[in-house]
């Protein structure tokens, strides 16, 4: 949204520079009156023709403005032109200007300067919206994944892969297949563990760790971790300018997950408001990567 601003103060300038003109084009007409001479002044005046020039350029230029971006953002920036009016009043027709106008000067720019900021909060806040909103409906969800363990005392990543599936409102489960097979399950209150070893079983009600981390995947998935809650400080940002992708960063409150976890970034689809890839930051530096491919939801 901060695209804006460089169109509008151009826009602005060229607004402006219509009205000095204009203005200097009154200076030398004639006097106003039905005969020869006012006539010539009017048609027989340059800087009329300039003054025309620009507001056709600028009011082409406000046509774009108005088409790709929101009029409620839009509009109130055409004040900018006041700004540059009062400069041209001071700097080509030499007039005095109190300071109780300067003051209104600076109030308009400090408004057009939190317009931006202001809708890039309102798309934020939407986008977490369609988000929480889509996870909602999602009642089964499968899909494959590549999981990368990226380590401060190993020099390469380690990577393994398998599948993953979750029912609404608590069941997830990790089926690794490489480099070796074994099994992470949440359900409900209990965490299972198997591998080629066997099967352990855990109580959440009776482990914190794995209650934490049951709670916090499970909230990951659906969606209710985007509340922005006691459980996390939420913010939305767009990954790239089509906001095709948005990036959601958790930061925990709560201590139990801080000594797990520093930072939890999600980064979501636009086209469906799924997570496609997961980023854990671990408090002293390591990071997981978990990317999520073919999705299947409620199939």
């Amino acid at each position: 949204m901060w695209r804006i601003i460089p169109l509008a103060i151009f826009q602005s300038l060229l607004l402006t520079g219509g009205q000095v003109f204009l203005k200097l084009a009154l200076m030398r007409m004639a006097p106003f009156g039905w005969n020869r001479a006012f006539w010539s002044s009017v048609f027989v005046n340059w800087q009329f023709a300039v003054c025309g020039l620009l507001f056709l350029t600028a009011s082409l230029l406000w046509m774009y403005i108005v088409k790709v971006f929101p009029f409620s953002m839009a509009y109130p920036l055409v004040s900018l032109s006041y700004v540059f009016g009062m400069l041209a009043a001071i700097l080509i027709f030499h007039e005095e200007v109190p300071l109780t106008r300067w003051v209104g000067v600076l109030l308009i720019m400090a408004g057009c300067m939190l317009m931006p900021a202001d809708a890039k909060a309102q798309d934020a806040q939407t986008a977490r919206q369609k988000m929480v909103a889509a996870t909602k409906g999602m009642k089964t969800m499968r899909c494959d994944f590549v999981q990368t363990k990226h380590t401060k005392l190993l020099t390469s990543a380690s990577v393994s892969r398998g599948t993953l599936s979750y029912r609404s409102p608590d069941r997830l489960c990790w089926e690794y297949t490489s480099p070796t097979a074994h099994t992470f399950l949440i359900d409900g209150q209990k965490v299972v563990m198997t591998d080629g070893r066997g099967s352990r079983e855990v109580d959440t009600r009776r482990h914190r760790m794995y209650r934490e981390m049951a709670r916090l995947m499970t909230n990951i998935m659906s969606g209710q971790s985007l509340v922005g809650d006691h459980d996390f400080e939420v913010s939305f940002t767009p990954a790239n300018e089509k906001k095709t992708e948005w990036i959601a960063t958790l930061v925990p409150r709560r201590k139990e997950v801080r000594r797990m976890f520093s930072t939890i970034i999600l980064r979501i689809t636009a086209a469906q408001w799924l997570v496609r890839q997961v980023e854990l930051v671990e408090a002293k530096g390591d990071r997981t990567v978990v990317e999520l491919k073919n999705i299947q939801v409620n199939h």
